[in-house]
């Protein structure tokens, strides 16, 4: 049921449904809303025809439409696909690493002496790079 929300969010942003979008957010999503002068991350509360109001750490914020540029809520159902392409990456870059660092090991009885712990490494990092940031999608953006 989410992922059709959300699909149904970026189709009418592609068709140009606009503010209606934004209207159409459940309460209760985290969303992020940039301003021409700050960007504000939160809690969607509601939005009017007029303003939107996010509710973050400090308390209930209104944001007049006017002074948005743009409007993003989270989408979790990237984060695993984001997690598993840069965990991959950094576990090829971690093997590869690994074999240059010694690359005439095998000739020495120790092959793949680094490969081992580059490739956990790699992909260590690259799994703390894909899963912990939360990716959004631009459901309105001002013209």
């Amino acid at each position: 049921m989410y992922k059709l929300a959300m699909w149904l969010l970026t189709v009418g942003v592609a068709l140009g449904a606009g503010w209606e979008s934004v209207q159409r957010v459940a309460p209760g999503h985290k969303v992020e809303v940039s301003g021409k002068t700050e960007t504000v991350r939160g809690t969607f509360v509601s939005a009017s025809d007029t303003a939107l109001v996010v509710r973050t750490k400090a308390g209930e914020q209104s944001i007049d439409r006017a002074g948005i540029r743009l409007v993003r809520i989270a989408d979790p159902s990237k984060r695993v696909r984001n997690g598993l392409i840069t965990t991959a990456i950094g576990l090829g870059a971690g093997l590869a690493i690994g074999y240059a660092v010694c690359p005439y090991c095998a000739n020495e009885g120790s092959p793949g002496k680094y490969t081992g712990p580059g490739a956990a490494a790699g992909a260590g990092i690259g799994a703390a790079a894909g899963f912990l940031p939360m990716p959004f999608t631009t459901i309105y953006r001002s013209r």
